[in-house]
């Protein structure tokens, strides 16, 4: 069998996926090595590259880039073409599939909050009539994917986030001397910023070394006074690359992932990859994503003394924290492996050929 996999902004998991697949069949990927040229070292020599550079930010510079990934399409002899969510740029290249069998990974359900995406229904809409299945990365996912798209629900398969292990390579050896509390990702109105600033106080008050830092492009200035108000803060607003990210994570004693909504999060795949444990809200599918009190300590969402409460709970007790830590990677490692993601994979599309 031969499968072309078409990713957009998701690379980090369309390459592990990728990987993955060749163990069972022919895989071509096509993708925009432009956009992080470090990470396309990664890709497994079995897997065909068809690099199409960036993705441009002219209108004309994208019309020429869906056009070529068009042509491409039609003319390759795959038997399955598996997108990695829809997008509106795309929707004219599925006239260019003809007969293939197509597979849609649908990564956010809706947009987020606080993020504009007035495409965002169209495009998902639009590919979920040309799809023969479609993807949700939880079962919670699925469950909102289905009250927003009329769709028939036996098409829509659960196969969760595999393991980001691959950031080892790139990780620190051990967390720093000091407990750092780390929040690393994009900054957006809806990864609840403001609930880890205000826990900061209660958990410096009562565990007066530890450390906090903030690793991520966006606006902070809604934060200011939240920020003042924050003792032994460091701030990096600046875009993280992937090895900024496996430092970063390889560096904190603990990640707080205080979203106030969410689908999934690569953050908290991420950091439980590398050992690290996670205080995380318990919203949308991220529960889907860790193992509570196994591998993550799940808090109500926008309640920083909650957040305080799970961090210090952390801080004050090594033990668990070696111990989740442990189990983060056993558990990433066999249960969300590239191998049996890909197997999973592998066999939905067998039954659609």
């Amino acid at each position: 069998m031969r499968v072309t996999l078409v990713p957009n902004f998701q690379l980090e998991y369309s390459i592990q996926l990728a990987n993955g697949l060749t163990e069972f069949v022919d895989v071509t990927l096509v993708v925009w090595d432009g956009l992080a040229p470090e990470l396309i070292g990664l890709v497994d020599r079995r897997v065909t590259l068809f690099r199409c550079g960036n993705p441009g930010q002219m209108v004309g510079q994208r019309i020429v880039n869906e056009a070529r990934i068009s042509l491409f399409l039609r003319a390759d002899c795959c038997d399955v073409v598996h997108f990695q969510n829809a997008y509106i740029w795309r929707v004219p290249v599925l006239a260019a599939l003809r007969r293939k069998k197509c597979v849609v990974t649908i990564h956010d359900p809706r947009p987020h909050f606080g993020l504009a995406d007035p495409w965002s229904f169209l495009a998902t809409a639009m590919h979920s009539i040309r799809a023969d299945a479609l993807v949700t990365l939880g079962p919670r996912q699925r469950e909102l994917f289905l009250t927003r798209f009329n769709v028939e629900p036996r098409n829509v398969f659960v196969i969760p986030h595999g393991e980001f292990s691959f950031l080892n390579q790139f990780a620190s050896e051990s967390s720093s001397g000091e407990p750092t509390v780390l929040f690393i990702g994009r900054i957006a109105p809806y990864k609840g910023l403001d609930y880890f600033l205000r826990s900061i106080p209660r958990i410096a008050q009562r565990v007066p070394t530890s450390r906090f830092r903030i690793v991520g492009a966006g606006d902070i200035r809604p934060y200011r006074s939240l920020i003042q108000d924050a003792t032994r803060l460091e701030i990096e607003n600046v875009a993280v690359t992937v090895e900024q990210v496996a430092r970063e994570i390889g560096r904190a004693t603990v990640i707080v992932v205080p979203y106030v909504e969410a689908s999934q999060s690569g953050v908290v795949v991420a950091a439980q990859s590398l050992g690290r444990p996670v205080v995380v809200s318990d919203v949308g599918g991220l529960s889907d994503d860790v193992l509570p009190d196994e591998t993550a300590v799940l808090v109500r969402p926008k309640d920083p003394a909650a957040i305080a409460d799970a961090v210090v709970s952390l801080l004050e007790d090594p033990k668990r924290r070696e111990a989740m830590a442990r189990r983060a990677k056993e558990w990433m490692t066999t249960s969300r492996s590239w191998r049996s993601i890909a197997r999973s994979t592998v066999g939905l599309y067998e039954a659609l050929t």
